[in-house]
């Protein structure tokens, strides 16, 4: 059979725990004298570098929010100009249809009177020429009743004035 010393296995040897525990110290002494102002050194630049970049940071952010606000003014200005803009078309549109409007306006009035004074003007040659057939017709016709010709330039006046007194009274 095996014969394991288990107690001794388990507990230390106190000469050996002190050896350790004396190597340790002497090993975490020399730490601090030679590795710890480096490692100090080491985090304190680590530090000053998180800040300096917290600081880039937050100076980044700010100047993006600045250019942000600038942005937004810029872009409710450039709407503003283009509402400005739109009316301003939108004005010019509306003056121009009032003088299109107004010229066509015009334009039709004019058309209108020189249509009504040619129609007058045909409608007075043609009242002339019909009361120069009704003289000539009348003329005629007491010119076969009498059967003479001689008398004509006192039957046309005769005849002529009472064509006008009934035109008169037709109008």
């Amino acid at each position: 059979m095996l014969n394991v010393d288990i107690i001794g296995q388990l507990v230390p040897n106190p000469l050996t725990m002190i050896v350790q525990l004396c190597s340790t110290f002497v090993l975490f002494f020399l730490a601090k004298i030679f590795l710890w102002p480096s490692v100090k050194k080491f985090l304190d630049a680590r530090t000053e570098k998180m800040q300096s970049d917290l600081n880039a940071t937050e100076t980044a952010k700010q100047e993006a929010l600045a250019d942000r606000e600038k942005a937004s003014l810029e872009l409710s200005s450039a709407a503003g100009k283009a509402e400005e803009i739109v009316s301003a078309a939108v004005k010019q549109a509306k003056d121009e249809k009032a003088s299109i409007l107004a010229q066509a306006d015009k334009e039709a009035n004019a058309a209108k009177k020189r249509a009504h004074e040619q129609i007058e003007a045909e409608r007075a040659e043609m009242i002339q020429g019909m009361q120069r057939e009704m003289v000539e017709v009348a003329l005629a016709a007491a010119g076969k009743l009498i059967g003479e010709k001689n008398p004509e330039v006192l039957d046309a006046q005769a005849i002529d004035m009472f064509v006008k007194e009934a035109g008169a009274h037709g109008e």
